[in-house]
């Protein structure tokens, strides 16, 4: 049988047209979300835009590290749920979308640069019950530094969690950086560390740590779960910031990953967020999960801005505390 030049170019080009079109039908985002989060978002994003997605996880400080090795190549459409810190201090990573459904957004929240909110979350102290009493219970930032809790705090990593450096940041804002740094130094000797900042309400709950920093939402879903979890929110103040996502400078799909992108603040996609303990950025998204109303946590107002234009002199000066730590 005779197959004429034409066939043969097109039979050449095959693989790579099916590698084009697979790649339109999927989706690739680089993620530092909970494992239960992704489990009811990315499923009702895939029937409802008929994309599959492909999931690459890890912490936000490893992301970032990642798609800065992997600067120019196509390897992923949207990095999802991290600090908007993080996505403002690599610019060149990111290109700037702003979805349709970011109209219905309240007025507390903005599209920075190229960081897109999707849920505000809240810096929070996570107690087990039965390792200590409420006699004993952190009500600060500064409580964290007393002898009492030498080895019995978990937490992140600063370089390897978005949210360890929210809190770092918040203890700064609060107190000024040289009183600030000067706390955290001495809570710092009192920390038991980790990879994620999910990892560590995990360890409050089993009873490996009776104290843990971390997000309240990871906190939440081991309370209403019935475990020995309590949630405090530190009277000297704590931070509610947006959790963030962002376009990719060279996606794969562009088209996939906005449509991502605009799903999560779809009302919909929000109500999800809702439901897995998270805070809806939505104004017409009525809560129906138990957290504590932001009206009665003492807030600061956290400057994202700052935190992610000094993130490098300020992972400088984690470092060089963590060479020092006892």
């Amino acid at each position: 049988m005779k197959i004429s030049r034409r066939c043969l170019v097109t039979l050449a080009l095959l693989p790579f047209l099916s590698a084009g079109a697979f790649g339109q039908n999927r989706v690739t985002i680089y993620t530092a979300a909970p494992q239960d989060l992704l489990d009811r978002v990315i499923p009702a994003f895939e029937k409802s835009a008929n994309l599959k997605v492909e999931l690459i996880k890890g912490g936000s400080g490893d992301l970032i590290n990642r798609l800065k090795a992997e600067k120019g190549r196509q390897t992923a459409d949207v990095l999802f749920s991290v600090g908007a810190e993080g996505i403002e201090a690599n610019p060149s990573l990111f290109t700037k979308y702003t979805p349709d459904n970011a109209k219905f957004m309240a007025e507390a929240f903005k599209i920075n640069d190229a960081a897109v909110p999707f849920t505000a979350v809240t810096s929070a102290i996570g107690v087990n019950t039965k390792l200590l009493t409420p006699a004993q219970y952190p009500q600060t930032w500064a409580d964290l530094a007393k002898p009492l809790y030498k080895g019995k705090i978990s937490a992140a990593r600063v370089d390897k969690s978005g949210s360890s450096y929210t809190q770092l940041t918040t203890i700064l804002l609060i107190y000024g950086e040289e009183k600030g740094w000067e706390l955290f130094a001495k809570i710092l000797d009192n920390m038991v560390l980790s990879n994620s900042s999910g990892a560590v309400s995990k360890f409050v709950n089993d009873g490996e740590a009776a104290l843990g920093l971390s997000n309240e939402d990871t906190l939440l879903r081991f309370k209403v779960g019935g475990g020995p979890v309590e949630i405090l929110y530190p009277l000297d103040g704590t931070s509610a910031i947006s959790d963030a996502m962002a376009l990719m400078a060279s996606p794969i799909n562009a088209e996939g990953g906005k449509a991502f992108m605009n799903y999560m603040l779809s009302k919909e996609g929000q109500e999800i967020i809702d439901a897995a303990g998270r805070r809806s950025v939505r104004a017409d998204v009525l809560t129906k999960n138990p957290l504590t109303p932001l009206s009665k946590i003492k807030l600061i107002k956290y400057d994202v801005d700052w935190a992610g234009a000094n993130r490098g002199r300020i992972m400088t000066k984690w470092n060089d505390l963590m060479m020092n730590k006892k």
